[in-house]
């Protein structure tokens, strides 16, 4: 999985539009964050979700909820 993911993952960045992009980012996120909030561990929620948020900053993509 990971090497498919390694051989379509830049043919898809030069495809996609930039909008289309921050979209599918947002949406990858939300999960990731929805799942972490869920969950009774809180180490994750000291590191997963501070990741998310740098990741959000970094390449200006807004939390649309």
């Amino acid at each position: 999985m990971i090497k498919v993911l390694t051989y379509l993952l830049p043919g898809l960045l030069k495809v996609l539009r930039p909008e289309v992009l921050k979209k599918s980012v947002d949406a990858m996120l939300d999960v990731i964050e929805d799942s972490v909030e869920k969950s009774a561990n809180k180490v994750d929620d000291i590191v997963v979700l501070p990741l998310c948020a740098l990741i959000r900053r970094t390449f200006d993509v807004p939390d649309n909820d």
